[in-house]
């Protein structure tokens, strides 16, 4: 059974300081949020009401506002009920705010934005801003509907990034954004399937060689060699090393590990967590190496501390303020990172990246399968393995040439 909520929503801030005021859907412990149109202040929001406190200069307008578009929502939903229909959430939501195809892109690109907020998806919400940032410069900050992105409006685009002098990788990232928006807008109900504009308008050609980014077995050794200087470069050093022999565990990954993550079983070490991206369970037995570093930052932390000295669970506790952190330290240990490859005269940009790419690729010089590799690292198939596997094939063919 579904239900509704008025809330003030305050993970987002106006510019003019206030927060959206929100119809919250809630069903089967999932959740979507429509904005009823109005915003307020923190200070003139009474929580426990779900309405506009007395002091609020439009309390009575806002509050007969707030009533009414909660109790049309809630007699939609009890229609629903009463016709017994089992609407997924998203059929709900839509069928409470009357949602048209009139929709446009912005102010669906804010709901897409507020529900991946709401859900702790920090960075994939990111993504989506910087999509609306991105049109919004393009159009000269004018707001079209969504049937509007047509197939011609997708090519003025790709010539306007081109003009820009971007690249076709960075093309392509906001080209597969803006056409995830689209899909989701179609099983919306926004636009009809057949008016699909990237039916006929493909992004395969924005797509370059991906810059080679792992580095050989004989390069890794020589950083893990290498004697740090202070706390940033250790830690840098601490954490390819640490990815290296932990199936390529990502940075974000890596920065919410807790102690209590870490675990025996039959007197062995395994680190247990889900992927941040494909939510895959991975339970990872440490070897010698990654349990020494294990070791060197356990000291004195408690079961529900972070491993690693990236976040405090006093501090870092909302979704965006986590994110936040690991975007900061990322940047530290990517700069810490080159500072270590000319010490190990390692000619390849490290970055954090290249721990997950190297461990993919050494193991494929060891003779190891792809399904095996594509398992270890927690892939939903073999084809995003064989990604980090490219530049690999490529040097093998090289190779096999010149015995010709």
């Amino acid at each position: 059974m579904a239900s509704i909520k008025v809330v003030l929503f305050t993970s987002k801030t106006l510019k003019n300081g206030e927060h959206p005021i929100m119809l919250r859907i809630t069903k089967d412990r999932k959740t979507k949020y429509s904005s009823i149109g109005h915003s307020c202040l923190l200070d003139h929001w009474d929580k426990a009401k779900s309405l506009p406190k007395r002091k609020h200069p439009q309390f009575k307008e806002l509050t007969i506002l707030i009533e009414h578009k909660k109790s049309e929502a809630t007699k939609k939903l009890f229609a629903l009920e009463l016709d017994d229909q089992h609407k997924t959430l998203d059929e709900i939501q839509k069928h409470i705010t009357n949602k048209r195809e009139t929709i446009t892109i912005y102010n669906y690109l804010d709901t897409i934005i507020v529900d991946l907020e709401a859900a702790g998806r920090i960075g994939n919400a990111k993504v989506y801003k910087d999509l609306k940032r991105v049109l919004k410069t393009y159009l000269d900050k004018k707001d079209v509907s969504i049937s509007s992105i047509t197939p011609s409006f997708l090519k003025k685009l790709e010539q306007h990034f081109c003009v820009l002098g971007w690249k076709p990788n960075t093309m392509s990232v906001y080209f597969r954004t803006l056409r995830s928006t689209i899909n989701k807008a179609i099983v919306d109900g926004f636009l009809i399937k057949d008016k699909n504009p990237f039916n006929s308008y493909s992004i395969s050609h924005l797509k370059n060689e991906t810059v080679k980014r792992a580095i050989s077995q004989r390069d890794v050794k020589n950083l893990e060699a290498v004697k740090t200087e202070n706390d940033n470069e250790k830690l840098a050093q601490d954490y390819f090393m640490f990815s290296y022999y932990c199936s390529g565990i990502n940075f974000m990954d890596f920065a919410k590990i807790k102690v209590s993550q870490i675990h025996i079983q039959e007197e062995k070490l395994f680190l247990s967590y889900f992927r941040s991206k494909s939510k895959k369970l991975m339970n990872i037995q440490l070897v010698p190496q990654a349990v020494k570093i294990f070791e060197r930052y356990v000291k004195d932390k408690e079961n529900e501390d972070y491993l690693f000295p990236i976040l405090d669970t006093e501090v870092h506790i909302q979704p965006k303020t986590i994110a936040n952190k690991i975007a900061k330290m990322s940047k530290v240990v990517n700069d810490n990172l080159k500072v270590l490859a000319v010490k190990a005269n390692i000619k390849t940009p490290l970055s954090t990246y290249v721990a997950r790419h190297s461990f993919a690729t050494t193991l494929k010089r060891l003779g190891q399968s792809t399904s095996v590799i594509s398992n270890m690292m927690g892939h939903k198939t073999e084809a995003i393995t064989q990604v980090y596997l490219d530049s690999f094939e490529n040097e093998v063919l090289y190779e096999a040439s010149l015995k010709l």
